[in-house]
């Protein structure tokens, strides 16, 4: 697809689920070939064995148990195989990146990692993570479900804003909504609840943590601004603004904390938060939005400091990591 990602049915993929590792592969594996209908595809086991290693016997073993199940129809059999997959009256679908089933560049493609992990319900939550994500609202997937949390300190009001210094404190998960089940259960690795799933998902490189600047602590706070290295090298240009200047102690202060954070002065609970955000993302028109609100936000942030203190700066551009 032009847009590089493809969409599933929520209750279809958890019932594929439901039959095992291989039928939920196979799954989006035929998903991610589907035409603009979401639903027909001409990938068959072939496929499920190129872009996910699973042997061809095994991949129509696979397929077979799906269209038993009523998830795949077969509207046409060997040698040109055709089917169409099944998606959920209500149009409550996951859009998903192509780059699952694909790979990027030489990497193992992620769907063929979770795979040899051989845990499907790493999978299964895995991919629920994008129906729960909400990169406009929240940065990521919600922080009701993981954070990570800080310890503020205000220093002082420069201006229209408030400089404030952070401290990171142990990450936090809640065993809630799609992770309830783990609630109590630990893992080989100690992992306990829900870092039974986030933790293999961290070390995969499938999910990333990011920080933002928001209205409070609370898990439901609106977002001020993403930290990225250019509200980063802003804050640098601000210290060094603040040692010129001789301003409260700033040495000592500078030295005291992880992390530095800017807010209007009349945000009184402002505080920096941690979310966790799924690495691969599909271009649907929901990221962009959001991509492009996170480029104003920094913008905005760099230019409260530059018309504050470096009003001859030049323009900085804005990235994202």
């Amino acid at each position: 697809m032009k847009g590089k990602f493809f969409a599933i049915g929520l209750p279809q993929f958890k019932q594929a689920c439901q039959l095992g590792m291989n039928p939920a592969i196979a799954f989006l594996a035929m998903a991610r070939g589907t035409l603009g209908d979401n639903s027909t595809t001409n990938w068959s086991a072939l496929a499920v064995y190129n872009h996910c290693g699973i042997s061809r016997r095994r991949a129509q073993a696979a397929i077979t148990m799906l269209a038993e199940h009523g998830l795949v129809e077969v509207l046409r059999k060997e040698p040109r195989p055709k089917y169409k997959l099944q998606k959920p009256d209500d149009n409550k679908l996951i859009w998903l990146p192509n780059t699952l089933v694909d790979g990027a560049g030489d990497e193992i493609p992620p769907l063929t990692k979770l795979r040899e992990l051989g845990d499907v319900k790493i999978l299964e939550k895995f991919i629920l993570l994008y129906h729960e994500q909400d990169l406009e609202a929240d940065g990521g997937i919600p922080r009701t479900i993981a954070r990570a949390e800080f310890t503020r300190t205000k220093i002082d009001n420069i201006g229209p804003f408030t400089l404030y210094g952070f401290n990171e404190q142990t990450p936090t998960a809640s065993p809630c909504g799609i992770f309830s089940e783990f609630k109590g259960q630990k893992d080989d690795e100690g992992n306990i609840g829900a870092w039974m799933v986030l933790h293999p998902l961290l070390k995969f490189g499938l999910l990333q943590e990011a920080y933002y600047m928001a209205e409070s602590d609370d898990y439901e706070s609106e977002l001020i601004y993403p930290v990225t290295g250019t509200t980063q090298n802003a804050i640098d240009d601000l210290w060094r603004w603040i040692h010129d200047q001789e301003l409260f102690g700033s040495i000592r202060s500078e030295e005291s904390f992880d992390l530095f954070g800017i807010a209007p002065t009349h945000v009184r609970n402002a505080c920096l938060v941690g979310c966790y955000r799924l690495h691969y993302r599909p271009r649907t028109a929901k990221t962009s939005r959001w991509w492009a609100k996170d480029c104003e936000r920094i913008e905005a942030m760099v230019g409260l400091i530059r018309n504050t203190c470096f009003k001859e700066l030049p323009q900085l551009r804005a990235h994202q990591g």
